[in-house]
C-alpha cells in the first residue's frame, strides 16, 4: 500500500453539481495520491460552489474553520414542494403562488434574521441510530424517526432578496454552520402563504474562502504535477482568532515543545496582527513564527505584572 503523500494545506475546490462532498475526496486520491484529507462542511448533491478540502495537518483546523460563517446564493421555484425539498425530488404539493411579490419577500425574509430553529430535513446526512436520514426515506420509514427531536439553532446574518420575477426568487444568505438552505427556502415560502423549493444553490464563501479562490477539478487534474502549489498554506488562512508572531526564535521553540510563556504585555501586543486590538482576559491564538510560518493553536491569559502568558494548545508542524 503506498504511503500517505507529506502534503499540508487548505485546497480550495469549486464543487459541481451532481456530485456529493465524498465524490470529490476520492476524485482527489485518484488523480493526486494517497492523502490525509478532511472539508470544511458538507454540500448537497446540487448545489456548487465553495468547498475547502482540508489536506495533511490542515485537518487540524477543521473545527475553526467549520465555525465561520458561509454565504450562498440560491433559487427558490415558489408554488411547488418536493420531497427532498429540491428539484432532485419528486413533487408532493402544489399552492398558489401569484399573491407573491418581492415586497412581501423582502418582508419575511426579514423576520429569519438573528437565531431560528431548523429541523433537519428528510433527505440528509444527518444520522438517527448510526444510518443517515436518507436512507429511512428512501425506505418510507420517516414515521418512527423522532424529527422533531433533531432541531438544531442556526443564526441568519444577512438574508437579501435579489431578483423575483414569475414565481421565482434569488436570494443571498449569511448563516452559521450548520444552516439547511434548503429547509430556510421552505419556510419562507410558507411565510408567504405558498410552498416552494429550492432549485439552485451555490455556496460563495465558506472558510473565509471565496469563489473567485476556488479550482475546478478540471483545473486540478491538469495542475496535479504541481499540487502542492495549489493549497493554501496555513498562513494566508482567515482563522476568527488573532494571529501572533512569536518574533523571538526561542519564543517558538520553547511553545512547540509545550512550555508556557511569558511576554511582556507590550511585546505580546507588538506581535499581534491587528496590534491596536485591545488585550481581553485571554483570547485563542494563531501562531506563527518569525518567518510567518504557522506553527500551532494556542491560548494567550493577561498575567500578573504586567505579563501575558502563551500556550500553545495544538501544533501545526
Amino acid at each position: 500500500m503506498p504511503p500517505k503523500l507529506n502534503y499540508h494545506g487548505v485546497l480550495p475546490v469549486y464543487k459541481p453539481g451532481g456530485m456529493i462532498s465524498k465524490d470529490v475526496s476520492r476524485f482527489l486520491v485518484r488523480k493526486i495520491g494517497k492523502l490525509h484529507l478532511g472539508h470544511v462542511g458538507t454540500l448537497d448533491p446540487m448545489a456548487e460552489g465553495v468547498l475547502p478540502i482540508l489536506i495533511g495537518r490542515a485537518t487540524r483546523l477543521q473545527d475553526q474553520l467549520l465555525d465561520m460563517p458561509k454565504i450562498y446564493e440560491f433559487e427558490v421555484t415558489f408554488g411547488i414542494e418536493t420531497d427532498t425539498l429540491d428539484t432532485d425530488g419528486a413533487v408532493v404539493k402544489t399552492l398558489p403562488w401569484d399573491h407573491i411579490d418581492a415586497e412581501k419577500l423582502e418582508a419575511a425574509a426579514r423576520k429569519f434574521l438573528g437565531h431560528i430553529k431548523q429541523i433537519p430535513p428528510a433527505y440528509s446526512a444527518v444520522k438517527y441510530q448510526g444510518k443517515p436520514l436518507y436512507e429511512y426515506a428512501r425506505r418510507n420509514e420517516l414515521a418512527n424517526i423522532p424529527l422533531a427531536t433533531m432541531l438544531r439553532h442556526v443564526e441568519i446574518k444577512s438574508f437579501d432578496l435579489q431578483h423575483y420575477s414569475v414565481g421565482k426568487g434569488q436570494f443571498r444568505v449569511e448563516c452559521s454552520k450548520g444552516t439547511y438552505i434548503r429547509v430556510l427556502a421552505h419556510d419562507l415560502a410558507e411565510a408567504v402563504g405558498t410552498c416552494g423549493t429550492v432549485s439552485k444553490i451555490v455556496r460563495v464563501k465558506s472558510a473565509g474562502i471565496e469563489l473567485r479562490d476556488c479550482l475546478t477539478l478540471q483545473e486540478i487534474e491538469i495542475n496535479a504535477g504541481d499540487f502542492p502549489k495549489l493549497l493554501i498554506p496555513f498562513s494566508r488562512l482567515s482563522l476568527p482568532m488573532q494571529n501572533w508572531y512569536a518574533s523571538e526564535p526561542v519564543w517558538a521553540k520553547r511553545l512547540k515543545m509545550g512550555q508556557k510563556l511569558l511576554v511582556r504585555g507590550e511585546h505580546f501586543q507588538q506581535g499581534l496582527r491587528d496590534s491596536a486590538a485591545a488585550m481581553q482576559d485571554s483570547c485563542a491564538l494563531f501562531l506563527l513564527d518569525g518567518e510567518g510560518d504557522a506553527f500551532g493553536l494556542g491560548h494567550a491569559v493577561i498575567h500578573e505584572g504586567g505579563f501575558v502568558q502563551v500556550t500553545m494548545t495544538r501544533g501545526l508542524q
